[in-house]
């Protein structure tokens, strides 16, 4: 089974696909224009797209450029239909001219899906599980002790203040270094798993900026939610920690920090932009990679968070002008 992209303007024309692709056994999400479309793609990173040429804010020619140049997506195919276009696009995996036969459709997604490339099987990955618990294990003895010194200190108060705080959050910095390590080991080895509930993701945000805030006093923070609750499917333990890595990527400038929850009827989308220096395009494409561009493992972990989730992470970002990093989850 195969998750494919159906994206097309014309409900009846996107329902007759939709259903001609779940008919062959795999799974169907759907997009009305090429905007939709081209979120939902980053969000669910399907197997295969099929989209139409003429649709509103992102013609289906233009679709395949974007996805064709995203560092993710760039070797999905696309099947682009077209009534006006009589030779298709060199974007495209392949093309069909409008009108068709269905016969020709079920052909074209059986044999694109076929020649589709296939993620290659972690190697090891039971090995670095083991490692992660170990290392995480290994550190609870020595961080333990080291904190009831600490605690020590601060009942006594023979030491100065300001070098007891400096250490107590050295020692936090320790101890998420610490669990980011082993839940890092247990993403790569796939073994995490998520349990959502329908819950409204506006409280969990506002929640979430408060402890922020409470953190870090000397940023700026600023959130925009909808008027109306947005309820969809998550877990709420999980996307705090999707939280937690794009929020501590953000404050590492200080500054201002903008998060904007923003919603559709099939994707939900949470921003967070900083006013820093921005990253570079080598950067950018290993972001979301373990260590990635500097980032250490928080943003690994989110992103591997959100995948789990049917999502997925975005960034969009130009030296100088600051950056921002998008979670973007499936409504629902």
């Amino acid at each position: 089974m195969s998750l494919v992209l159906v994206a097309d303007d014309e409900p009846a024309v996107l329902e007759v696909l939709s259903q001609v692709v779940e008919d062959l056994g795999h799974d169907v999400i759907q997009a009305r224009d090429g905007e939709e479309a081209w979120n939902l793609a980053r969000a669910r990173r399907p197997n295969l797209v099929v989209t139409d040429h003429m649709m509103p804010r992102l013609s289906g020619v233009d679709l395949c450029r974007k996805l064709k140049g995203d560092e993710v997506l760039g070797r999905v195919p696309i099947i682009l239909l077209s009534a006006v276009l009589p030779h298709g696009a060199p974007e495209a995996h392949a093309f069909l001219h409008k009108p068709f036969e269905i016969t020709d459709f079920e052909t074209l997604i059986r044999k694109a899906l076929e020649e589709a490339p296939r993620p290659k099987p972690l190697e090891g990955a039971s090995a670095m599980e083991a490692l992660g618990d170990w290392v995480a294990k290994g550190f609870e003895g020595p961080l333990e002790t080291a904190r009831a010194q600490v605690e020590r200190l601060r009942a006594e108060g023979k030491a100065e203040a300001g070098a007891v705080e400096t250490l107590g959050a050295q020692l936090k910095t320790l101890e998420a270094l610490t669990r980011d390590f082993r839940e890092a080991a247990h993403l790569a080895a796939r073994t995490v798993v998520v349990v959502p509930v329908v819950a409204d993701v506006s409280v969990l945000l506002r929640q979430k900026l408060e402890t922020w805030r409470q953190r870090r006093p000397e940023v700026r923070w600023e959130l925009q939610l909808p008027a109306a609750p947005v309820e969809t499917r998550f877990d709420p333990e999980r996307l705090r920690r999707v939280l937690d890595g794009l929020l501590g990527h953000a404050v590492r400038h200080g500054g201002t920090v903008r998060v904007e929850l923003e919603s559709s009827p099939s994707l939900v989308t949470i921003r967070v932009k900083d006013a820093g220096p921005g990253i570079s395009d080598e950067e950018l494409g290993h972001l979301f990679e373990p260590f990635g561009a500097g980032a250490g493992l928080g943003l690994y972990i989110a992103s591997e968070l959100a995948r789990l989730h049917g999502g997925g992470l975005s960034v969009e970002s130009k030296k100088g002008q600051g950056t921002t990093l998008s979670v973007m989850l499936p409504r629902g």
